[in-house]
């Protein structure tokens, strides 16, 4: 059996996030997901917030689609690494990746490194020896059109030393209203995030799939390249030309 969900959805528990967790399980029902990986900003919770934010999920969650407690970790000094802990059972304040890779074990079901590309694909060896998955296709960062091949790279040089780190599609989503359609199907509908955790899912997405490992092979890869450098051009010369106009504009 398998079972369609979204990782890396935030909710009105983050400043950020316009959906009540209600609204998130109304989402996930009219789009037939049987789960979503909350990952809301750690920065707004405190442990009394947090114990909140898991009982309302486990009162939400009491039939149809389940929303599983998350939360996304900043760390002072690091801008863009940020870390996805998914279905997290206690309130944890790591100061660091370090700490967050220390203090994850045992209480979390799935790490994840999200967004590589605002960390500019470098993250400390704590990071790369410990997490379970990166992120090598987020919708908001990279559009819901195409994986970052770069992330995908950075996740064949783990899996060279740890062959059970996996590739995961998230959302980054933050508004229900614009669903940008990357999903996880997870092979394994007793725990999702164990099954992800062992590679028993694929990453779907509006143009193209893969399996937990990213492996496209050379002939996808190349085209992947390719792809992705066009896009990223095109949408450039859309943003130069965005700002010129409205430079125009104010002048």
């Amino acid at each position: 059996m398998t079972t369609l969900g979204a990782v890396h959805v935030h909710s009105t528990y983050s400043h950020d996030g316009r959906d009540s967790l209600p609204d998130l399980h109304a989402f996930a029902a009219s789009r037939g997901l049987g789960f979503i990986g909350l990952t809301d900003h750690a920065e707004d919770f405190d442990a009394d917030v947090f114990a909140r934010f898991t009982a309302e999920c486990r009162a939400v969650s009491v039939t149809g689609p389940r929303l599983i407690p998350g939360l996304e970790f900043r760390f002072a000094g690091l801008k863009g690494l940020h870390l996805l802990a998914l279905g997290l059972t206690r309130w944890i304040e790591p100061a660091t990746p370090d700490e967050f890779i220390a203090m994850t074990r045992g209480v979390t079901g799935l790490t994840i490194a999200a967004h590589p590309i605002l960390a500019a694909y470098s993250y400390p060896p704590s990071v790369l020896e410990g997490i379970d998955a990166f992120e090598v296709w987020n919708a908001s960062y990279n559009t819901r059109f195409l994986p970052d091949p770069r992330a995908i790279r950075l996740l064949a040089m783990v899996r060279r030393t740890r062959p059970a780190a996996v590739a995961v599609a998230g959302l980054d989503q933050h508004d229900a209203r614009n669903d940008r359609e990357t999903r996880v199907e997870v092979f394994d509908d007793g725990d999702p995030l164990a099954a992800i955790r062992a590679g028993r899912f694929r990453n779907i997405g509006r143009t193209m799939s893969f399996d937990a490992h990213a492996g496209l092979g050379p002939v996808r890869g190349a085209a992947l390249w390719t792809a992705r450098t066009l896009f990223d051009g095109v949408e450039r010369v859309q943003d130069r030309a965005a700002r010129w106009l409205a430079a125009r504009r104010k002048s």
